[in-house]
């Protein structure tokens, strides 16, 4: 039977309601006892406002990542209350375009427009927004935020296509880079065809700054200038993603710049590789996500002494020096998304995790991480990134 090819990778108005009654009705059992104290019993939420690149020109605008959860809305400057003790429960407010604007920067949501678009109960102009209605508490914000988080940590269907879409566009990505590499290649000429194939292919764009660290930058683990020349016999370790209607992917291969690895390179890219399939191999709901660190360091820690790099593979601070960082993360509207604890939580059917381990030998210019995204399923996993060779 033919899978039906997905065309429509939005999220729909009943969706958003659906989240947003949700909050309201959490707001409603915290303040279920208590009296009518200022700043509790809503939450107030800004989409937030564009931040000065230099001068008068702005850095490109991306919206508040809880904001956008809740309504879809993606301009500056706007407000949204939901308080379930209002005649309107879900109010926005926001800011329209004068005539100015409009020749400047084109148009803007109009109350009539959002009003019909979006899944709130009334739309107001930010103007009359009253100070008053912006007085909050903070613990209280804080108690919704984290609700709101652990929500956010369980994908939908619907957002699952769209991360589904947002990874086939950095697979495509990726694919290319053998096909470029070589010695006397830059380092930035990689992260620019990697741009180019996430806009061409409809992305908004990266889901954050990509890394093409080459080298002894190879063990930089926020390498992000790539500005270096690569040579023969350097490794490059290229961490890069692309975000599609605001979802990440978050993706890392690496490659020998020219022919291929050598030995001591070939047996620390394959212990990364063995720690990853073991560690994606025991992903399921119900699984602690301390496990899957666990499992990472046995493994690892065992290939190491093998390799002669520890004395001892029960020794967590020999076997860090090698693997200084978490085997994963939650992925999302954020790259590294909330509302999943690394440390105490459990897996959860609907959860999209990374599994990343990697090993970095800087005295050997040795640097590997290999990153795949991972849907928990209710007995196992869907890896978002099985197209993607390694």
């Amino acid at each position: 039977m033919l899978k039906t090819k997905i065309t429509d990778y939005s999220i729909s108005k009943e969706e958003y309601k659906s989240r947003c009654k949700k909050v309201l009705d959490f707001i409603s059992q915290l303040t279920e006892d208590k009296s009518k104290s200022v700043g509790l019993g809503k939450l107030i939420l800004k989409s937030g406002s564009e931040q000065v690149f230099s001068n008068d020109v702005h850095y490109p605008f991306r919206v508040n990542s809880d904001f956008y959860y809740l309504t879809g809305f993606t301009e500056s400057e706007a407000v949204l209350i939901l308080d379930p003790r209002a005649d309107n429960p879900l109010t926005l407010y926001i800011k329209q375009a004068d005539k100015n604007m409009i020749i400047w920067e084109g148009e803007r949501e109009t109350i009539s427009s959002a009003t019909d678009k979006y899944s709130v109960d009334v739309v107001y102009d930010i103007k009359d927004l009253k100070d008053e209605n912006l007085i909050l508490d903070e613990a209280f914000q804080e108690k919704i935020l984290k609700f709101i988080h652990s929500l956010r940590a369980i994908k939908s269907s619907a957002e699952l296509n769209i991360m589904r879409r947002a990874n086939e566009i950095a697979i495509q990505a990726h694919s290319m880079i053998p096909d470029l590499l070589c010695s006397g290649v830059y380092e930035y000429e990689i992260e620019a065809q990697l741009n180019n194939v996430f806009r061409s292919q409809g992305a908004n764009g990266w889901s954050y700054p990509a890394i093409v660290a080459s080298g002894k930058s190879s063990c930089i683990l926020h390498y992000i200038k790539n500005n270096q020349k690569m040579m023969a016999g350097d490794l490059v370790l290229v961490d890069a993603g692309a975000e599609f209607n605001y979802y990440a992917s978050d993706i890392t291969r690496v490659f020998p710049v020219e022919g291929s690895f050598n030995d001591e390179q070939r047996d620390i890219y394959d212990l990364v590789l063995k720690c990853q399939e073991e560690v994606i191999r025991i992903i399921k709901a119900g699984m602690p996500m301390n496990l899957l660190q666990e499992k990472a360091f046995s493994v690892l820690g065992e290939g190491l002494q093998d390799l002669k790099y520890i004395n001892d593979k029960n020794n967590l601070d020999e076997v860090k020096k090698y693997f200084m960082h978490g085997i994963g993360h939650s992925l999302g509207i954020d790259v590294h998304d909330p509302g999943l604890d690394r440390k105490t939580d459990i897996l959860i059917e609907g959860m999209v995790i990374t599994i990343e381990p990697g090993l970095y030998v800087p005295e050997k210019a040795i640097g590997v991480r290999i990153e795949d995204n991972i849907v928990v399923t209710r007995s196992g996993y869907e890896n978002l990134t099985a197209g993607l060779n390694k």
